[in-house]
């Protein structure tokens, strides 16, 4: 794979990691933002699979992830949402002084997909797409546990661990079988130990925070109302709430401004849709919505 590492400055002297697939007058530049406990690597072939396409991809690690760590953002501690969101937009500005007059898609999967929607509110002028996989939902009980996690660290501290707390995020780090239907991908997270193994109570605390956002309608300028809008999900995956929880997400969209929405369900598959062992249809489904968008 052809591809160059930078850091990039982030708050709190933080340099976010990232890697650059570049290509010769790239039709577009694709900036990846990657989901819980995991890493840019696992992205790394969808990467390569893009840029073949003709598209540059950037990506990076989130502050407490891979090598975006630091003191104040050790590994495995997410502290502040707006923090995350604030960083994919320095990205973006990175890649626009890279890459002038070139159309910029916004890509996040999972936790990623809620910093990608919180990225919206006030910088969706800078997108010429957004796509989303394995796109979490609006939980109705987040607020109860915000109120949870906050007592717990008042008492515990933020870089304490609550396997109750952990278990209503999910489980995550604890299981893998929910990843997806590829018993390989799943085997290579569990084994993995560039991934994140289990969060404290801070970073759910975080990670419940953007996802109340995403209800937040007076936070959202919504100043590009054109914005095409890809979602894909997995048919059995369990993050997105199933068709009742897809089906807000898509309405959340529509009611705070966007209308040109494509919703794609890949049968037979869970969460990590681009690591199911189909995968490329995946691929070509993403392709596709890059390709058509590019002649409208």
């Amino acid at each position: 794979m052809n591809y160059r590492l930078h850091t990039l400055s982030g708050e709190e002297h933080t340099q976010l990691a990232l890697a650059e697939f570049s290509v010769e007058e790239p039709k577009g530049v694709v900036q990846i933002i990657h989901g819980a406990l995991e890493y840019k690597e696992r992205y790394f072939e969808f990467a390569h699979y893009l840029q073949q396409a003709g598209y540059a991809v950037i990506l990076s690690d989130n502050r407490g992830h891979g090598k975006s760590v630091s003191k104040q953002d050790s590994f495995g501690l997410m502290r502040d949402f707006d923090s995350l969101v604030a960083d994919q937009v320095s990205i973006s500005q990175w890649i626009q002084k890279r890459y002038p007059n070139r159309p910029l898609i916004l890509f996040g999967h999972s936790f990623g997909s809620i910093l990608a929607r919180a990225y919206l509110q006030k910088n969706d002028q800078f997108l010429s797409k957004l796509i989303l996989t394995g796109t979490a939902n609006y939980v109705t009980v987040v607020p109860v546990g915000i109120q949870l996690a906050k007592a717990f660290i008042k008492v515990r501290g933020e870089l304490a661990y609550s396997p109750v707390l952990n278990y209503l995020s999910g489980n995550l780090g604890v299981e893998q079988e929910w990843l997806s239907n590829n018993p390989e991908n799943n085997r290579k997270a569990k084994e993995d130990k560039k991934m994140v193994p289990r969060y404290p109570v801070r970073s759910l605390l975080t990670i419940w925070e953007g996802d109340r956002q995403l209800k937040a309608y007076d936070r959202y300028q919504c100043q590009n109302p054109d914005l095409p809008i890809l979602n894909v999900v997995g048919a059995e995956d369990k993050i997105t709430g199933g068709s009742r929880g897809v089906a807000d997400t898509l309405k959340t969209l529509k009611k705070i401004g966007y209308h040109k929405l494509t919703n794609v369900v890949m049968e037979h598959m869970k969460h990590e849709v681009l690591n199911e062992v189909d995968n490329q249809l995946v691929y070509e489904e993403i392709l596709r919505f890059l390709e058509d968008s590019r002649k409208k």
